[in-house]
């Protein structure tokens, strides 16, 4: 694959959704891109504005923390997946709000084993002191 024909395969992949450059460096090296038009191309894609990874870790942070349904550690780990640096500069979510409101709607019951609330908060990437706290606050 030259240049041209790489750089027309990275168009195609970015109209279908927003990607890394760590994203779209694997899926064109699959494609059979070799490693000095994937070079040429990603510079010319970021001087283009099609490329800006921290925008893109902005945005995807926000979508997850709007949702309100996970914690700092899961969007995080989502970030890293799509080879995205974690931006400093965003508002972090509100974790005990959210872990609380999850909480309140999943498990109504009083007799929940307080086993399961834990887990289910830590794989929503809560962290330990929100989960204790909640844990916490629900004995009372």
């Amino acid at each position: 694959m030259n240049r041209q024909e790489t750089y027309a395969q990275a168009l195609r992949l970015l109209n279908i959704r927003f990607l890394s450059e760590g994203e779209l460096r694997k899926k064109l090296c699959r494609k059979g891109a070799d490693d000095e038009n994937i070079r040429d191309v990603m510079e010319l894609l970021k001087r283009e504005h099609f490329i800006d990874d921290m925008r893109l870790a902005r945005d995807v942070y926000r979508y997850y923390a709007a949702k309100g349904q996970y914690g700092h550690l899961y969007i995080t780990g989502r970030l890293q997946r799509r080879c995205l640096p974690v931006p400093e500069d965003v508002e972090r979510p509100d974790e005990y709000g959210a872990a609380a409101a999850l909480v309140n709607k999943r498990f109504s019951g009083n007799n929940t084993d307080k086993r399961k609330i834990a887990r289910f908060l830590q794989y929503r990437g809560f962290s330990v002191s929100v989960i204790r706290d909640i844990l916490m606050h629900d004995d009372e």
